[in-house]
């Protein structure tokens, strides 16, 4: 009897199909995830369901907890989201090879330096909104984001534009290596586009988070990144009728998401009839004082923390190819659960304006603990997903064996930081909310600009410890942040500041 021989694939062809359906799961779960997630949030119902599902056991929930979670929620969903902007052009990009992270990767400073001012400007509204709100007076919150509005868009304008100008001079500056620098431009020159108009959707969404309304933020950012993740499939790997752009696609897909975002936000804000009551369209002498005085803070704290990051970058740059994709990879999942304690702390300075608004001491406390509670619970569950997955986390980005090996042990510093920098946040939203801006911005100058690129030197060059010790240094920095956050909230004179005996 003839042996029927079984027909077997060649190794490539093998290969060949078992990438294309890594790529094809990235996309599902990702679209997958968003949409889970935004049904979940996006309801305003989930301290019931966790009820309902028996969970409600084990937590005492006050009206101040409901109130928190109301409006941290979303907000920090909507973190988390914003962030996956950035995620997804590095997650698909993976499949094509180290080279691509790494040119996606070194663009991503110079996108958060522009994103600062952004979020600075926002802050400021946010803050302003949220003390008129406070206070009853809905007419000056539309002023205060036209007024706003009229001051920032031509400073974003000229910033953008300068960074397409030169961004081969801005890559440069970071350290972009020779063997992906070309694509490192065809992507970057694409994606200042797509952060200007993520910037402007950032300063007109500050007013519905000043309103509490951050369940329309959300819901408005998750469809934005459903459209980059989908057009990142169809555009990177040239599905149906599209050519294969490769890193060029990832930009492309991210500009349509983030001017989706700034279209929709726009519309959204015309249809809720905030700028119906308006008045006064320009500016007075006032607001401009008032306004000045509350960037300066802020722009300072967040300026500060840029600074040291792009030092910070620009030594990880040093350590060469590999390890440098293995840090961009941990940093971007790490900024995962950074917006989302980012949004945490933008629902503590919403309440804290809010309450100081509204002179409201005992709600001023008790949002604050109710921020500490749960920046505490969240950075836990975290911390334990992280610690127990590294390897598949690591996997999902990039399937190169010595990018897993180097990077596994890093993710349990990513893990380990989810508490001091869920803490320093939610302490340093408070602070804003309560007008101390500038107490905020001097803890960030010491510590992050000044003390994190000073410990990461020391580490690399004086110790010899290389990826890892930049990992040290960045743990560092965030207990060092939640300490002197921390302490400068238990100074605040709460009676003192709300103008009461």
């Amino acid at each position: 009897m003839h042996k029927i021989k079984k027909r077997q694939r060649a190794p490539e062809t093998n290969r060949a199909v078992d990438d294309d359906i890594l790529k094809k799961k990235k996309i599902f779960i990702i679209v997958l995830l968003q949409g889970r997630l935004c049904c979940i949030i996006s309801n305003g119902n989930y301290v019931t369901s966790w009820k309902q599902r028996g969970l409600g056991r084990f937590m005492t929930l006050t009206a101040h907890d409901r109130k928190y979670l109301a409006i941290a929620m979303p907000a920090a969903m909507e973190g988390v989201f914003m962030n996956l902007l950035g995620m997804a052009d590095l997650v698909m990009v993976g499949a094509l090879g180290t080279l691509s992270i790494a040119a996606i990767g070194v663009f991503e400073q110079p996108r958060m330096v522009l994103l600062t001012v952004a979020r600075s400007f926002a802050s400021v509204i946010v803050l302003l909104v949220a003390r008129h709100v406070g206070a009853g007076r809905r007419q000056e919150a539309g002023e205060a984001l036209l007024h706003s509005v009229f001051i920032t868009m031509p400073v974003l304008a000229v910033m953008h534009f300068a960074a397409f100008l030169f961004v081969d001079d801005v890559l440069l500056l970071m350290g972009a290596k020779e063997e992906y620098f070309a694509l490192a431009h065809s992507y970057a020159a694409i994606a200042v586009a797509a952060v200007f108009f993520l910037s402007m959707a950032t300063l007109l969404q500050a007013v519905l988070i000043g309103f509490g309304n951050t369940a329309l933020v959300l819901a408005v950012n998750v469809t934005s990144n459903v459209i980059n993740v989908i057009g990142n499939a169809f555009l990177i790997f040239g599905l149906g009728p599209f050519p294969a752009l490769g890193v060029e696609g990832a930009a492309i897909a991210t500009l349509l998401g983030s001017l989706f975002a700034f279209l929709a936000t726009l519309v959204a804000l015309f249809r809720l009839g905030i700028f119906r009551e308006v008045q006064k369209i320009l500016p007075d002498l006032p607001f401009l004082r008032e306004f000045g005085r509350l960037f300066a803070g802020i722009f300072g704290e967040m300026g500060c923390e840029r600074v040291g990051m792009v030092l910070y970058s620009r030594m990880a740059v040093e350590l060469g190819t590999i390890p440098f994709a293995v840090h961009s990879i941990c940093m971007n999942f790490c900024d995962l659960y950074y917006g989302f304690a980012q949004g945490m702390g933008k629902a503590s300075m919403v309440l804290a304006g809010q309450s100081c608004g509204a002179r409201r001491i005992h709600g001023w406390r008790a949002y604050l603990r109710a921020g500490v509670r749960w920046g505490l619970a969240f950075s836990l569950l975290a911390a334990v997903l992280t610690a127990v997955f590294p390897t598949s986390i690591i996997g999902f980005y990039d399937r190169d064996p010595a990018v897993i090996t180097m990077g596994t042990p890093i993710m349990l510093f990513v893990a380990a930081v989810s508490f001091p920098e869920a803490l320093a946040l939610i302490f340093a939203g408070v602070l804003r909310g309560s007008g101390k801006t500038g107490q905020v911005a001097m803890c960030y100058f010491v510590s992050v600009t000044f003390l994190r690129p000073i410990f990461t030197a020391f580490l690399l060059y004086g110790m010899g410890l290389g990826i890892l010790g930049a990992w040290i240094a960045l743990a560092f920095d965030q207990c060092l942040r939640a300490a002197a956050s921390g302490f400068l909230v238990r100074r605040v004179r709460v009676a003192e500041l709300m103008g009461k005996d």
